[in-house]
C-alpha cells in the first residue's frame, strides 16, 4: 500500500537566514540521536545531543526538525536530505546554513551572539539508510570544514532517528 502525504512547505528569508517551516497531515514524531565528531590534528572531541522532532518526505526529499538547546539559547534545526545533496539550517540562537555535495566544495555561513563566520565545507560522505520495519533512520555526513580563520577540521556528524510510537 502506497502512502500519500498532504504538505506545504514555506520558506521565509529574514536577516540573511533561511528558515522552513513544515506544515504536514503526517509528520512523524521521532527522537533524535546528533553525534558529532571533530579532529583537529591529532585531538578528537565528541559531542552528543538526544532531542525529539519530526520527520517527513516531500517526493524523495527527507526533511528532520528538531530542537537544540545550548548556554545561548534554543535553535531550530531542519536537515532536508535529498539523493544529491544535503542541507543544514539552524534558526534561532544560531544561525547556520551549510550545503553538502559530495566531493564538492560549498560556501555557507554561521551566526551566533558573537558574530557571522564564513563555513566552507567538503563532503566526504553522505549516506542515508532507513529500516522500514524498525521506523528507524541514519543519516551521516563527513567533511572537511574550513572556518574564517581557522586550521580545517575533519569533522562527522551521524544523525539517528526512530519514529516514536
Amino acid at each position: 500500500m502506497k502512502n500519500i502525504y498532504t504538505y506545504k512547505v514555506e520558506e521565509r528569508h529574514d536577516e540573511g537566514s533561511v528558515a522552513l517551516t513544515l506544515h504536514d497531515i503526517d509528520k512523524h514524531a521521532i527522537k533524535v540521536t546528533l553525534q558529532t565528531k571533530i579532529k583537529h590534528g591529532s585531538e578528537t572531541e565528541t559531542y552528543e545531543l538526544v532531542t525529539f522532532g519530526t520527520k517527513m518526505y516531500k517526493g524523495a526529499d527527507l526533511y528532520l526538525q528538531y530542537k537544540e538547546e545550548n548556554e545561548v539559547g534554543q535553535t531550530q534545526t531542519t536537515i532536508k536530505h535529498k539523493p544529491d545533496e544535503t542541507i543544514l539550517l539552524r534558526n534561532g540562537a544560531i544561525k547556520m546554513r551549510q550545503l553538502f555535495r559530495l566531493q564538492e566544495a560549498t560556501n555557507g555561513h554561521y551566526e551566533s551572539i558573537y558574530g557571522r563566520l564564513g563555513l566552507r565545507t567538503t563532503a566526504k560522505k553522505i549516506h542515508h539508510q532507513w529500516d522500514e520495519q524498525a521506523k528507524q533512520g541514519k543519516l551521516v555526513l563527513k567533511y572537511t570544514l574550513h572556518m574564517q580563520g581557522s586550521e580545517p577540521g575533519q569533522y562527522e556528524m551521524t544523525i539517528s532517528y526512530k519514529e516514536e510510537a
